[in-house]
Order: C-alpha cells, then structure tokens, then sequence
C-alpha cells in the first residue's frame, strides 16, 4: 500500500479519519495525501480565499499531529463526488478514507448521502471511520456473500489490519420456509445449504483470498440480524463489507452497505470488486 487518500471537510468527524488514515499510513509506510473540495458555485474570488484559508488549516492540523513532513495537501473546488474519486485514481490510491456522514434524519430516507456517492464511484476500497484511533484494529467482523467484491474487502482488511481476528459469516436465507416446513431439516433447506456449501467451497478455492483467512461461517438467517447477532458476540472495531455486484440494485452500493454506510455501529472498509 503505497498511497493513502484522506478526504476532509474540517469537521470533528473527518478528524477522526485523518488521524486514522495518518495513522495507517505510518504503520504501513504509506504517503498521506489530504484532500478536501470547497464549492466552485461561489464567486471565484471567494472560491480562491476559501481554498486558501481551508489549506492553511490543514496544514496547520497536520503539523499539530507532527505528520506535516509525511503528507501532502490539496484542496479543489467542484463536485466531490467526481473530484475525491478521480483523485484517488490519479494517486494511484490503495484505500481511500473518510469520515462518517452528517445525520440528516428524513432526509436520509430520500436521497443518497455524499459519502454514499462517494463509496459507490469508488474504484478503491473505502474506509468510513466513526471512532477515535486509539489503537489499531483488534476484532474485525466480515459478512460475505462469495463474490468479488466481499474478498477484495477481506484482502485489504488484511493489510490494514494484519495482526487483527477475523470473524466472517454469510447469511442463508431459505426461500419459502413457511410454505415448505421450516428453515431447518426440511428438503428445501438441505438443498439450499448444500448449493451454498459448494458456492462457498469455490469461493475459498478462488485464490483471491487473503492467506490464512478461515472459511466464513454459513449461519441461516437475514444478514441484517445474524450481523446484529454477530456485533453482540464479537464487538468489532472494524466491519468489512463488498459492494453490490449487480448492475440492477435498487442501490449501487446493495441496499446493505447503503444501510451500513448511514449508520456504521463500527468503522467500515467497503471495497469494489475489482480493487487492487
């Protein structure tokens, strides 16, 4: 992992990535770059002193965390959901963090959030951080669906956190369990296992996997609740997810990581399927 994006808009919440991203990039021997996007709807003038006054509080920022010799600023003007992506790629970027959204209550239910937009653009795994970086990762909890996506959250996740314990699970849903006996010891269900045992079985067979990671936990049940389940068991600092691989969800992300991504119960690392 060569380069670490940071973006920030000078928030407490964006502090909170900073630190973790500084953080991450001195552990790894990564370069830091911190970015941040003021709005170019303004007079130009304005744009400009904007620019100027939120580069001289960053610069000041990192040298009050003693990284301002180890990271690079850059502050533009325009849509950040274009401009942090393409910067990213630009950079050649490895991972690519931010800070968790602004609750907007009602609001959250009609529109996309721009951390969600930003996440769903994204070539590069992204790092949603909600807690102070006090340490780093220890107990990291890993919800799989066997694709792509979901191990090339798990190859990051182990550079990030190489020293943590992981614990994964996929939730199987048995269709139909009123109808044809039950979620356990019915035909339906020993079919379902058995399709998603052999699902599995190719998945770890894939060698996209990172080494030494042990084949997740087949639990019957809704993600949403075995995750619940699993927080309770586990107390994840870290929660690593895939993005949606189907082009016709209702939610470019799956409507799962846009849940998780509106209200992490942890710091979150969704990644792309086809991430470096």
């Amino acid at each position: 992992m060569k380069t670490i994006v940071i973006a920030t808009d000078l928030s407490p919440r964006s502090d909170r990535a900073l630190r973790r991203g500084l953080r991450l990039a001195a552990k790894l021997g990564a370069h830091a770059h911190v970015i941040s996007i003021v709005d170019d709807a303004m007079p130009e003038d304005m744009v400009a002193q904007l620019s100027e006054s939120v580069t001289e509080r960053l610069t000041s920022r990192l040298a009050a965390l003693d990284a301002d010799q180890g990271a690079s600023v850059s502050v533009l003007s325009g849509d950040p959901v274009e401009l942090v992506s393409e910067f990213a790629v630009a950079r050649e970027a490895s991972l690519l963090v931010l800070g968790v959204h602004r609750k907007r209550g009602f609001l959250d239910r009609l529109r996309e959030s721009t951390s969600e937009r930003i996440v769903a653009a994204s070539l590069v795994p992204v790092l949603i951080v909600k807690d102070f970086a006090d340490g780093d990762y220890e107990r990291i909890l890993a919800p799989v669906s066997f694709s792509l996506a979901c191990a090339a959250a798990l190859r990051s996740a182990a550079i990030i956190a190489p020293e943590a314990e992981t614990t994964s699970f996929h939730a199987l849903h048995v269709p139909f369990a009123g109808l044809t006996g039950g979620t356990h010891g019915t035909e339906m269900s020993r079919a379902v296992r058995a399709e998603t045992e052999r699902k599995r079985d190719i998945w770890m067979q894939s060698g996209n996997l990172p080494a030494g990671y042990v084949s997740p936990e087949i639990i019957v049940g809704s993600v949403p609740q075995t995750l619940a389940s699993k927080i309770t068991q586990v107390s994840p600092d870290l929660i690593v997810c895939g993005t949606h691989e189907r082009g016709m969800a209702v939610h470019k992300l799956g409507s799962f990581a846009a849940d998780l991504l509106r209200d992490p119960p942890a710091d979150l690392l969704v990644s792309p399927p086809l991430a470096r």
